[in-house]
């Protein structure tokens, strides 16, 4: 039996411009039909999906669906539909196959709705081919079928379908104009209600206030689409439309700096589009989210982009290439990126799109060590993006241009604040150059280097160079950086450092010294004011925070939980790079400051955590039997704490089993010393057995022989874990140090502590 559209869907859905009211109902009736169906119902069941953004579901019903080959624009408009899908799908060879059926089927048919159809696909096809005059000719050919139809949906429907190749080409503010007339011309004072074609149509429409660098109309256009694909999704029990408003979102977000709602717009589409199955889409989403992801984790950006590489075709995968092309020279592989370059460059469709010509220039200029070549590749990409009415674009590369001439030839620093000025008034903040792309690499290379030591000292290291104390011209100024790093670069209230600062003066008549002490921490880091004031030190009229310092102890801390997380699970081959995270341990924070309450939890956090850097060295030494390292970190140890009884038994331990017998003695000696200055008697001494040792007794007889677990391990004959003196600098357990919440990288990527749990990304295999 052969499901006629009479049967089941009456008007439903019967063309672009019909009524969709009754869509809903008709999709769950369809999910339970398993007898072919006929090419009028087909067609519309296959149109309905795709244009929810849903091709894998349109495909299927195109497989369902019985042709007859007799050339009825049903069965045109069904295969124009299946290869539309297919090329959502990244499927270029299927979609060129049932593009030239429907295109040979259709030179004995006139129907206006068949012909407006089939050759928007192939014009699409062509595009993503880099067939621009057969692009053209087919997108020509569609737009006359469409205006003799008479069909406003019908025209609206070839104008956004053709949006984004159209974009390609620079023609931002004619497809702006033209969707947002028809849009209007559907009436009803909504722009054509919540209907899937209407929706699409305002995201094209936002892609191109994007490109026109009008982001708050994009952002509304983009948000409004949302909305609608929501409700819509309310009406058809799904939660999965809407991914292309929202990498719209991510995309307007990450022009403007506003990273963490990118991310989380960018990552909702992954998990919508893989449901669906559009890769180009999902693509999209992909790169958008490797771009963002470039300074906090870079190994993942990378999985992203060349996730997003490898699945689609046409302009989508040239910006995928790009961005893996950036985030490899963020990561110090120029010749990585020149290939990525290359790689696009030799993409089809990169010969027919000025967007994307241009955007290869970009990259390719930042490859190279060249100042003039670097310089002409900028101005031909400047000059491509002007031409595809990108102003946004331009504003971009002019601020390049501007910070990478050489010093000899740059001119007055007015024309760098004009540029940089110009970019602002887009609504481009500074932040967006955390992101992937050429304002990263344009700011990593004029950015100044400054970093601030507080492990064994305090010391501010700018480009390299010492700050030398006469620059500073204020001790509180000093105070007032050294807090803001105690209190690891988060937010402060300004009460709080006052009350810190003059604990004993009147906190009105502070603030204005606060103000001057803020300025002088300011001019410190950055003398030359290369940067926006906000760059290093974020503030406001209730808050005061850091930003992009890089802080030894937040290094150390992150380098430190890296490597006994790595030892931890392993269990073995963590000895280098535990090694590496002790090296950064310079001495205890702010060693100059030991009686300072506000420096104290910071201070002891480190010394936890250094300890236990230590503990696990020593154990890894051991396990490979390297017996000078073990005695180095064990001899360490007891430095530190001269308490731990782990690592006094581990050393009589070592020093026996290595046959040092009389060393061991004199070191158990010490230990027992120890214990009985704390009250706490001494386990008996260590055979030369590793892993065994005397019972416990009362005085520490030398004599008595028993069992002995190895250090780190819990005896359960004593509460060994409460052997530490109360006195002792580690009042905190280290279960809770590493359980605490922490801002181990505050200070490299802006005043939001990345210690907030980003949203769980979908597999990347």
């Amino acid at each position: 039996m052969t499901i006629t559209p009479t049967e089941e869907s009456g008007h439903a859905t019967g063309g672009i411009g019909e009524d969709w009211t009754a869509a809903p109902g008709l999709l769950r009736r369809a999910a339970s039909w398993t007898d072919p169906m006929e090419p009028a119902l087909g067609q519309r069941l296959g149109m309905t999906y795709q244009l929810l953004g849903e091709p894998a579901r349109a495909l299927e019903i195109h497989r369902r669906t019985a042709l007859v080959g007799a050339g009825a624009p049903d069965e045109i408009t069904s295969l124009a539909w299946a290869a539309a899908a297919h090329c959502a799908r990244g499927r270029l060879r299927p979609a060129r196959a049932l593009g030239q059926l429907a295109l040979r089927a259709l030179r004995h048919c006139c129907d206006p709705r068949a012909q407006a159809v089939t050759h928007t696909t192939a014009a699409t096809i062509a595009a993503l081919e880099g067939h621009g005059l057969l692009a053209k000719h087919h997108a020509d050919r569609a737009g006359e079928a469409a205006r003799s139809s008479g069909d406003a949906m019908l025209h609206l429907f070839v104008h956004t379908s053709l949006a984004a190749e159209r974009l390609e080409h620079g023609a931002c503010q004619d497809v702006c104009d033209t969707l947002g007339t028809a849009l209007r011309a559907l009436g009803g004072g909504h722009d054509g209600g919540d209907v899937p074609l209407v929706l699409l149509a305002r995201c094209r429409r936002g892609a191109a206030h994007l490109a026109l660098g009008e982001l708050d109309r994009a952002i509304t256009d983009f948000t409004d689409a949302l909305d609608g694909y929501q409700r819509l999704g309310e009406s058809l029990e799904s939660g999965q439309l809407g991914a292309a408003a929202l990498v719209g979102l991510g995309d307007a977000h990450r022009e403007r700096g506003d990273l963490g709602p990118a991310r989380a717009a960018y990552q909702e589409a992954v998990v919508r589009t893989e449901h669906s199955g559009d890769a180009q889409l999902l693509a999209s989403a992909l790169t958008g989210l490797a771009l963002t992801r470039c300074t906090d984790a870079p190994g993942t950006a990378a999985v992203l982009a060349r996730r997003a590489a490898d699945g689609c075709v046409g302009p989508q995968r040239i910006r995928a290439l790009l961005a893996g092309g950036w985030i490899a020279l963020a990561d110090n592989r120029p010749e990585t990126a020149a290939e990525a370059a290359r790689q696009a460059a030799g993409e089809p469709a990169a010969q027919i799109s000025r967007t994307a010509c241009a955007e290869i220039l970009e990259l390719e200029a930042m490859c190279l060590a060249d100042g003039q070549a670097r310089q002409r590749l900028l101005d031909d990409a400047e000059a491509l993006w002007a031409t595809a009415q990108r102003p946004l674009a331009v504003a971009r590369v002019a601020v390049a241009r501007a910070r990478l001439r050489p010093a000899p030839e740059r001119g007055p620093v007015r024309t760098l604040r004009e540029a940089t000025l110009r970019l602002r008034q887009f609504g481009v903040s500074p932040a967006a150059a955390e992101a992937a792309g050429l304002l990263n690499r344009v700011m990593a290379d004029r950015e100044p280097c400054v970093s601030v030591r507080v492990l064994g000292g305090f010391r501010v290291i700018r480009d390299g160079v010492p700050v030398s104390a006469d620059e500073w011209q204020s001790k509180k100024a000093r105070d007032l950086l050294k807090v803001l790093v105690a209190r690891r670069g988060l937010p402060t209230s300004r009460e709080v450092l006052i009350d810190t600062l003059w604990p004993d003066e009147d906190p009105a008549r502070c603030a204005n010294r606060l103000s001057v002490a803020l300025s002088t921490v300011r001019l410190v880091l950055d003398p030359g004011r290369r940067m926006p004031q906000d760059h290093f030190i974020t503030a406001d009229k209730h808050v005061v925070g850091l930003a992009r310092l890089r802080v030894d102890v937040q290094e150390f801390l992150a380098a430190a939980r890296r490597a006994i997380a790595g030892a931890q699970r392993t269990g073995s081959g963590a000895f280098t790079s535990l090694a590496a995270a002790e090296e950064l341990y310079r001495g205890d924070v702010l060693e100059g400051e030991p009686y300072a309450p506000w420096a104290a939890g910071l201070r002891e956090e480190a010394q936890a955590v250094y300890l236990e850097l230590l503990t696990q060295l020593a154990a890894a030494a051991a396990e490979s039997d390297d017996h000078h390292s073990e005695a180095h970190y064990r001899l360490r140890l007891l430095e530190r704490d001269p308490y731990d009884e782990d690592a006094h038994l581990g050393l009589v331990s070592l020093l026996t089993a290595t046959g040092r017998h009389g060393e061991a003695r004199r070191r158990y000696l010490v230990y027992a010393t120890a214990m009985n200055e704390i009250e706490v008697p001494p386990a008996a001494f260590p055979s030369a057995l590793r892993g065994t040792v005397a019972g416990r007794g009362s005085g520490g007889d030398a004599r008595q022989f028993g069992t002995y677990e190895s250090p780190g391990e819990r005896r359960s004959t004593a509460p060994t874990a409460s052997r530490r003196r109360s006195s002792s600098p580690l009042p905190h357990a280290l279960s809770e140090v590493f359980s605490r919440r922490s801002a181990d990288s505050a200070y490299s990527t802006g005043p939001r502590s990345l210690t907030t749990p980003s949203p769980t990304l979908p597999d990347l295999d």
